[in-house]
């Protein structure tokens, strides 16, 4: 099976049998490949066999301390890095290799979170947001599924919420996820039409208080800006346009091309792909030149990415961002972007200094995020 371990190798492939590919990806990406040593005095070896020892299903550890010590000694480690978003992460192969959640516990945790969801029930406003939660200027926008109003404790000028009809934001059906992204539009729309000043567009859906919410309850938010766009779009927008008029390409385009070709994409027409450079774990970033509320099949890739994760990967907390053009704008693509921020039972937080002001700190191999969605989308 691919690993990120082997990119070295799979880059001198491309340059012997895909020399445009192997050219974009030295345009686009910058590499490396690092070892990091270790000594392990004997008064820690015990601990240290009890920390990183590989466990049978039964929660036995089935290494000898001998062997994770030869293991962990010497760590290899991976730099990615993109020259025109400015993304870059560090993929260190103990992580990378640590044994996924065993069926059985992924089972225990998802019981507990539901556990933990359904006691959240009690005095919850946003499970009769009409009667308890502020609305917009000009009303509210009503989706089979969902209802929007006015975030109380603004981002901006306008930002607003999708409150969702279910409490529980990890129990959506296809059909519930296509009004939520539908009705977000429609309230795009509304605020575009109120106030033609307002033509910048973002949408995002923090799940769970691991990703930023401050309610349990499901619910995404909404929100339009005027003259430029949100900072990270901006930013984007902006090394858009520097690569095109550099290139003569699509700087967006050349990225899913480099991921196609070393099998981080979907097999699939939408240009998805599990990221190379992911500011946390497992994140996948789909790019559409359709508005994906009426784009199907963008659509359903965003839910059965949703559900891989949740279903088969036990997320139970994530990110997701829509990046959208300009009201009339043709160049810019709508960037999708989804992100497993860990678990809500576990207290440590995802995101440091590092993430912050340095490399973001990875886990999860992308190829084994990309082979689990492809599998999923399958079954």
């Amino acid at each position: 099976m691919k690993s990120l371990l082997d990119l070295e190798e799979m880059i001198n492939k491309l340059k012997k049998e895909d020399e445009d590919s192997f050219r974009l990806f030295n345009n686009i990406f910058h590499t490396s490949r690092d070892s990091g040593s270790l000594k392990i005095p004997s008064s820690f070896k015990e601990k240290v066999h009890t920390y990183f020892g590989n466990k049978d299903e039964f929660g036995n550890i089935i290494e000898s301390p001998n062997e994770v010590i030869e293991r962990i000694k010497t760590q290899k480690v991976i730099k990615t890095y993109n020259k025109w978003t400015g993304e870059g992460s560090l993929f260190n192969s103990l992580r990378a290799s640590r044994p996924g959640m065993k069926p059985q516990e992924r089972s225990q945790e998802q019981e507990k979170i539901k556990e933990y969801i359904e006691k959240s029930r009690e005095n919850c406003d946003f499970c009769q947001a009409e009667k308890y939660t502020p609305e917009d200027v000009f009303g509210r926008v009503q989706g089979k599924h969902c209802i929007t109003g006015s975030n109380i404790a603004k981002y901006d000028a306008w930002s607003s919420i999708i409150y969702f009809k279910k409490h529980n934001p990890l129990d959506f059906t296809q059909e519930e996820l296509f009004d939520y992204i539908e009705t977000g539009f429609k309230w795009f729309k509304k605020v575009h039409n109120y106030d033609k000043q307002f033509i910048s567009p973002l949408f995002i859906w923090n799940c769970l208080q691991k990703a930023g919410a401050s309610q349990v309850h499901g619910h995404a938010q909404v929100l339009m800006t005027k003259n430029i766009h949100y900072a990270k779009t901006q930013f984007l927008r902006k090394n858009f346009r520097s690569y095109m008029q550099l290139t003569g390409r699509n700087l967006f385009k050349d990225i899913y091309t480099v991921h196609k070709a070393l099998g981080l994409a979907l097999d699939s027409e939408v240009n998805g792909f599990a990221s190379l450079t992911p500011f946390k774990e497992k994140e996948f970033t789909i790019i559409s030149r359709d508005n994906p509320s009426t784009n199907e099949e963008v659509k359903e890739a965003v839910y059965k990415v949703l559900r891989c994760y949740i279903d088969k990967l036990g997320v139970s907390s994530f990110n997701l961002a829509i990046s959208c053009p300009a009201f009339g704008e043709t160049f810019f693509p709508y960037i999708i972007r989804i992100v497993d921020r860990g678990s809500i039972l576990k207290p440590t937080a995802d995101i440091g200094a590092m993430e912050l002001y340095g490399s973001s700190v990875i886990s999860d191999d992308p190829f084994n995020v990309i082979k689990s969605v492809n599998e999923f989308r399958q079954d």
